[in-house]
């Protein structure tokens, strides 16, 4: 990483000094290079400082200004020769003012480098002006020089606080199956500037971004070590290894193509090998199934049922009724480096750039900007509202920071391999007969039924079915108060008494389950399932704590033929 003025061109007509790759942009360090050709500012300096002492020189201006170790000026007109020359130099920053000699340029390379630990191969990746900064540097703890002000105009990026700032930049680490970072500094002082950046394995984070089939291996595939297609130079981490599926995440440099052939190595700089060659036969992207999971932004109020209320938040998450260990890794998933464009737009910007709900007021949770995971247990940044989900494993922070964990959720399950064309009915009872007056009609419309008593939240599913003394039944969507909404069919006309089974439904699969049931003390219910062919099963027992699972009992009746 020494410095090298062979590499350099002086130019004293028009008063240029040029990194002699710098036009065609090669020998950069980059994701799959390394620091060969970038030399430190201070022997920069001290290179021209020597060049310009020399008896030859001793008539031309004098192009360069040491401050300080770190802080360098052109001077008498000098300055780049090329766009790129910057990124060939580090450890520190060297501004092009107006009124140097002929100088109108007014321009400001700052100094940048990162300090903390990452995981290996993690490149880290730069928003300047809501832009991506396209990465000249390898993988790893940066340094250097951006361009912070150009030709008199600053390059402005929103601070944490969301307010346009001079030579603002933010530097991001966000690869999937590792937990984020990200941190903002403002560059305008020039100098060197130091900024914090940790990741580690996230243990919640276990899919992969995609596995790869690969055929007869030579040697064996490590997590941690870095997979190369040999042909797209596509390179991508390992996450875990599962017989010839080898799982890959943070995937950057082309596309892995089946019947090419692919590498192991140690480093994602493709400099050194591991043992392990073989054949792509198959790419597949494990969290494509999980696209289903949607994100809505704007204020909306919800009430989790907890007894807190009504609260507000600012963005639903429906969970199309996965469990909430895919729904993190959807949302991880879609906040990664590379998460750019339509399919990955979060509150209309790309998905990589996404921080918080309402960004420079919320304390942004930034190992997993939507939330973290605890074993299974899904726990919300700052207004985020999930709904439609497998089970209810969750705490959140509503719009007002207060945390809201739901209630106990609980069900009722049936399983059995001879379920399906069975009908069954689950219901609240009392002694030995079912309550089928537990509420009376008040009003109906076309699409709702009102009680004339509020609806016992503890002993009534969240969507299901009232059912009438008649045994006529109401499929609904949804309650409040006293009131049943998106029934159907068409209730007009119906009046009388009702009760709400907490399972009542003719079975087409061997497991059969209700919405969610609010638990608050165990009542008896019956559980009854029946079909032609074979015995009926009445069995009274409870709906408890952890809800009601049961296997019916299923004898064929030899006189039903």
């Amino acid at each position: 990483m020494a410095f090298n003025s062979a590499h350099w061109t002086i130019n004293y007509t028009a008063k240029t000094v040029t990194n002699n790759d710098a036009g065609s942009g090669t020998n950069l360090p980059s994701a799959f290079g390394d620091y060969t050709y970038v030399g430190a500012m201070i022997d920069f300096f001290q290179w021209l400082a020597t060049t310009f002492a020399n008896n030859a020189q001793m008539d031309d201006p004098y192009p360069i200004q040491s401050d300080t170790p770190t802080v360098y000026k052109w001077l008498n007109g000098w300055t780049f020769g090329s766009a790129n020359d910057y990124k060939y130099l580090q450890g520190g920053s060297i501004e092009d003012p107006a009124g140097s000699g002929t100088a109108t340029a007014d321009s400001l390379w700052s100094n940048l480098y990162s300090i903390g630990s990452q995981t290996v191969g993690t490149l880290l990746y730069m928003i300047q002006a809501d832009a991506e900064i396209s990465p000249w540097w390898i993988s790893g703890n940066i340094d250097i020089l951006v361009l912070v002000k150009n030709t008199g105009s600053w390059i402005q990026s929103d601070d944490t606080a969301g307010t346009p700032t001079n030579g603002g930049v933010w530097i991001y680490a966000r690869e999937f199956g590792d937990t984020y970072d990200h941190n903002y500094t403002s560059l305008a002082a020039g100098g060197r500037n130091p900024i914090g950046i940790n990741t580690a394995l996230d243990s919640g984070n276990k899919s992969g971004e995609l596995y790869v089939t690969v055929g007869s291996s030579s040697g064996t595939w490590t997590v941690g070590n870095f997979l190369s297609d040999d042909t797209t130079g596509a390179t991508g981490k390992i996450g875990k290894v599962v017989g010839s599926d080898v799982y890959l995440n943070a995937v950057r440099g082309g596309t892995l193509t089946p019947a090419n052939g692919c590498t192991e190595y140690t480093d994602r700089e493709l400099q050194t090998a591991g043992d392990a060659t073989a054949t792509i036969s198959v790419v597949t992207n494990v969290v494509a199934g999980y696209t289903d999971v949607t994100d809505t932004f704007g204020a909306i109020s919800r009430d989790l049922n907890n007894g807190a209320g009504s609260q507000s938040y600012d963005v639903e998450i429906d969970c199309a009724t996965r469990p909430m260990t895919q729904v993190y890794e959807w949302l991880k998933f879609l906040t990664r480096y590379g998460s750019t464009g339509a399919t990955y737009t979060v509150n209309a910007d790309d998905g990589q750039e996404y921080r918080s709900a309402s960004e420079g007021t919320y304390s942004e949770v930034k190992v997993a900007p939507f939330g973290t995971l605890a074993g299974t247990t899904f726990y919300g940044a700052r207004g985020v509202w999930v709904t439609n989900y497998a089970a209810a494993n969750f705490v959140l922070l509503d719009a007002s920071n207060v945390e809201q964990a739901p209630p106990n959720y609980q069900k009722v399950i049936a399983t059995h391999p001879s379920l399906s064309g069975t009908n069954i009915l689950v219901c609240e009872i009392s002694g030995s007969a079912i309550i089928k007056n537990s509420y009376t009609i008040l009003a109906v419309t076309t699409v709702t039924i009102q009680a004339t008593a509020s609806i016992n939240i503890n002993k009534v599913p969240q969507a299901g079915v009232v059912r009438l003394a008649d045994d006529t039944e109401y499929a609904y969507t949804g309650y409040s108060g006293d009131t049943f909404t998106g029934v159907t069919p068409d209730p007009t006309g119906e009046t009388g008494d009702f009760y709400v089974p907490l399972l009542s439904v003719l079975a087409d699969a061997t497991t059969e389950q209700s919405d969610n049931v609010i638990y608050s003390a165990a009542f008896d219910v019956r559980t009854s399932v029946r079909k032609y062919g074979f015995k009926p099963y009445d069995v009274d027992t409870q709906f408890t704590s952890a809800g009601l699972s049961f296997s019916p009992i299923l004898t064929i009746d030899p006189q039903a033929t």
